[in-house]
């Protein structure tokens, strides 16, 4: 049998949620036959290589957007793999363009859709670039070949903003990576745990307010892992509620055990205005961490079993919230709190990858 080929192109490979499934994702593979190949803008230290297989090959084309991708591939006279997934539109509609125009490429292309559009292609500031790639991502799209959505939230969002043909999308819920674990008699030694890009979509001022109020009502002892572009901003809205209650809240902006954060937990948040699919929920859950939730598009309301292995919270009712999550810290036993890896995702990969 001859060796498939994979390439998987994605800005980097660093810290967050896209770049975690596409790790586990080129390790299934090259351990079930597959030559992969990740191919990235650049390199940064704060990445997940060292979580890769070392048969997987990585490929830094020395860029920084999708256009300037397209000159690197051009001008280094890249030769693509078979088969080519792309972890987000930007890319994928690039590389759309580039096979449409080239004599040689006929490559299978699947676009990996990592958010939900309809929302995502609209908070950005009003300029040329925002309303350019809503017209390409609308009109180009849904010529691609085939699609994964990460839920079915996301697969409807698709097929009725963007008018992708419902038969083109695989719906493939994120594997857990297998560092993700309970771990037995730990103690539990932070109340509430928040892990997440901190950007505009994680609801920043709601997860301001849930903290401030949980403090206030029970003392809570809270972690926020994570880093991004309004971390500053962040920061010092927790330097206020530090000095409110005399208290100390833990701010860890990067590590490699995020698992021992989950096991450590009561309770894990999200405060998202919209989500792809909130790996940290299925990761939380995995850890046997319960997982309180606002019921945004999309994702949580696919994983949160509302008062069986977490709470769902209407948007964007933080009183709701803060009462749920004290549920939560006050002892509630959840019934059913249990690994949520989809042991079916890894086969639905490989069908779609070898799908005529």
């Amino acid at each position: 049998m001859l060796q498939k080929n994979i390439d998987l192109f994605i800005d980097a490979i660093r810290k967050g949620g896209a770049e975690r499934v596409c790790v586990n994702y080129a390790n299934y593979l090259v351990d079930n036959g597959y030559k992969v190949r990740i191919v990235i803008f650049k390199e940064y230290e704060d990445s997940y290589i060292d979580l890769l297989d070392d048969r997987v090959e990585i490929i830094s084309l020395g860029c920084h957007d999708a256009s300037s991708m397209i000159k690197k591939i051009k001008s280094t006279k890249f030769t693509f793999s078979e088969t080519v997934m792309a972890f987000n539109h930007q890319m994928s509609i690039a590389l759309w363009f580039y096979r449409q125009f080239s004599s040689k490429e006929k490559f299978k292309l699947i676009a990996r859709n990592v958010n939900y559009l309809s929302r995502d292609l609209h908070t950005s500031k009003n300029s040329i670039k925002k309303w350019v790639t809503i017209l390409l991502t609308k009109i180009i799209y849904r010529r691609i070949d085939c699609f994964i959505a990460q839920c079915n939230d996301m697969k409807n969002d698709m097929v009725n903003y963007l008018s992708v043909p419902e038969s083109k999308i695989t719906v493939i819920y994120n594997p857990v990576s297998t560092s993700i674990y309970k771990k037995e008699n730990i103690e539990k030694d932070i109340d509430v745990l928040f892990v997440g890009r901190i950007s505009k979509q994680k609801g920043l001022p709601y997860l301001v307010s849930v903290i401030d109020s949980i403090i206030d009502k029970v003392g809570a002892k809270v972690c926020i892992v994570g880093k991004g572009v309004l971390e500053d901003e962040l920061d010092k809205e927790l330097s206020i509620i530090e000095k409110k209650y005399n208290i100390e809240i833990l701010r860890v902006r990067t590590t490699n055990d995020v698992n021992g954060y989950y096991n450590r937990a009561k309770a894990t948040i999200l405060t998202s205005l919209y989500e792809g699919y909130p790996n940290v929920l299925a990761e939380s859950l995995t850890a046997g961490t319960p997982v309180v939730s606002f019921d945004c598009q999309s994702g949580p309301d696919e994983i949160i079993r509302d008062g069986i292995n977490g709470y769902l919270v209407p948007c964007f009712n933080t009183e709701v919230f803060v009462d749920k999550l004290e549920l939560v810290l006050n002892g509630e036993k959840l019934p059913d709190i249990r690994d949520f890896n989809s042991k079916n995702s890894f086969n639905l990969l490989e069908e779609l990858i070898n799908k005529e």
